[in-house]
């Protein structure tokens, strides 16, 4: 039933570990800060499919220590693909002033994920063993200093709040007299869209587990769902790879 989810995951980590190698080892030097925040973006959520893999396949109870490393890592995705079209349009060549103010949350993560971290490997088997019969346990468990469903909470309003940035931030530059190519501006106008549509789906499945609690661990594993997700992963992982070979560099 999962074979289509698993298929497009697989292919999408594939060509997401191939754009990474392609952005950062075979761009200009003077990309190389727009190359690793895109980079930053792509791993994390390459991270985040992947895991989900392992627990959607059960492997994840051989590889316990791997479960929830990825939280920190999650916030950094939305800033980076702000701050990687914000460099592309406005062609600046450094973060701008306190940029890392933007690391917080991220901080926020390495701090909650301790607990887990500290617990005996055999515990976290059986946690594990557990959470891949009733996936609900991955926002309900207690291995951490606050409820985990916050951590979701937090990540995706972040994520709407930097893609409204985002996209006011493309617009202004499309309504004004820009030295931006119009093929970047497209270009980054496709990687908003396909972002957008990546963080809207999880909303959805979030919205849809907050108003059917009973129903939590079905949703999570939905087949209908996952499909439409892992479809845009693979198209987010294709344009992020293959995009340089058909636009090219300033």
């Amino acid at each position: 039933m999962h074979r289509l989810v698993i298929t497009c995951a697989v292919v999408g980590i594939v060509f997401s570990a191939l754009g990474i190698v392609v952005r950062l080892l075979y761009r200009k030097a003077e990309n190389r800060m727009a190359e690793l925040l895109l980079s930053i973006a792509l791993f994390g959520i390459m991270w985040q499919v992947f895991v989900h893999l392992l627990i959607l396949t059960r492997q994840i109870v051989d590889f316990p220590n791997l479960y929830n490393k990825g939280i920190p890592l999650y916030y950094l995705v939305a800033p980076a693909f702000y701050y990687f079209v914000r460099i592309k349009l406005r062609q600046e060549q450094r973060l701008p002033r306190y940029w890392y103010l933007h690391l917080l949350p991220f901080f926020f993560g390495v701090i909650d994920v301790l607990p887990y971290v500290f617990l005996d490997y055999s515990e976290k088997v059986a946690f594990l063993e557990r959470l891949v019969f009733d996936t609900r346990l991955g926002y309900q468990h207690a291995y951490g200093f606050i409820p985990q469903h916050t951590h979701y909470i937090l990540r995706l309003s972040l994520a709407v709040c930097y893609l409204i940035a985002q996209w006011a931030m493309l617009f202004t530059t499309d309504s004004t007299d820009s030295s931006v190519r119009p093929t970047t501006l497209r270009a980054k106008y496709l990687l908003t869209a396909l972002y957008t549509l990546f963080i809207a789906f999880q909303i959805g499945m979030f919205f849809n587990i907050v108003f059917n609690r009973t129903q939590a661990g079905y949703i999570l594993t939905d087949f209908d769902q996952l499909v439409w997700l892992s479809v845009l992963y693979v198209l987010l992982s294709c344009w992020i790879c293959f995009q340089p070979l058909f636009q090219r560099t300033k």
